[in-house]
């Protein structure tokens, strides 16, 4: 059994499988998708607050419009009250109410404008806010998934390269070897261990000192006691 190929199978393989996470985790990240519901919520926002202005510029318009409409019927009441027609006491002072609650009115009026147009300025204020908010999530969300297009980019072509190799490899290594080494990989993702300083690089146990010296000759497979992983000595 070649230990060397098939240790150097085993790390192509761990690196393959390193791959595989990071593209799962890339895939099963949703920090693009929390941008995109980022972005959604402060355009609806945006456009709710664009209605809100909107239905705001229609009510000033309905109270300007009520305030001409006032202005002309105290104009209207101001000719009476000159008038002859007014030509008692009694008339004068329902002139005089009239005019009064006109001017009741279009006070109101006036002050509902004012509460309309402070309201509009907080509305115009919030938009832009709003905007500002949407520029830099949208900002966001495109580093993001230029980020994430790189990253899968480079580790698609890693493991490519990676498949390459592997493939190169197996050509090397007999049936009976590989048979071996997976049925050893059910037990172990990593069935071949490295042996340094006579510690098992699986378990990092000791390896004993007999099994350490007929490990160093190569003339036999060793088993680690401990894990029992395939101990591995490379020679200097």
């Amino acid at each position: 059994m070649n230990l060397s190929l098939l240790y150097e199978l085993q790390y192509l393989h761990k690196e393959m499988n390193a791959i595989t996470r990071k593209l799962k985790e890339i895939n099963e990240s949703n920090d693009m998708d929390k941008y995109k519901d980022e972005y959604q919520r402060l355009r609806n926002e945006y456009l709710k607050s664009e209605e809100k202005l909107k239905k705001n510029a229609c009510q000033q318009e309905i109270r300007n419009n009520e305030i001409k409409n006032l202005d002309y019927s105290k104009k209207s009441s101001e000719e009476i009250k000159f008038s002859r027609e007014t030509n008692t006491i009694k008339k004068l002072e329902s002139i005089e109410k009239q005019l009064e609650k006109l001017e009741e009115k279009k006070r109101a009026a006036e002050d509902d404008i004012i509460k309309l147009i402070n309201e509009a300025n907080n509305i115009k204020k919030e938009l832009v806010e709003t905007k500002k908010k949407l520029v830099f999530i949208k900002k966001k969300y495109l580093s993001c998934k230029e980020s994430v297009h790189k990253s899968v980019r480079e580790l698609e072509a890693q493991k490519t390269e990676l498949q390459a190799q592997i493939d190169n490899l197996m050509k090397s290594v007999d049936k009976e070897s590989f048979e071996v080494y997976n049925r050893l990989i059910k037990t172990h993702s990593d069935p071949i261990a490295l042996v340094k300083n006579r510690i098992c690089s699986g378990c990092k146990m000791e390896v004993p000192a007999m099994d350490y010296e007929a490990l160093k000759t190569g003339n036999e497979e060793m088993r680690c006691q401990n894990c029992g992983r395939i101990l591995f000595f490379r020679k200097p």
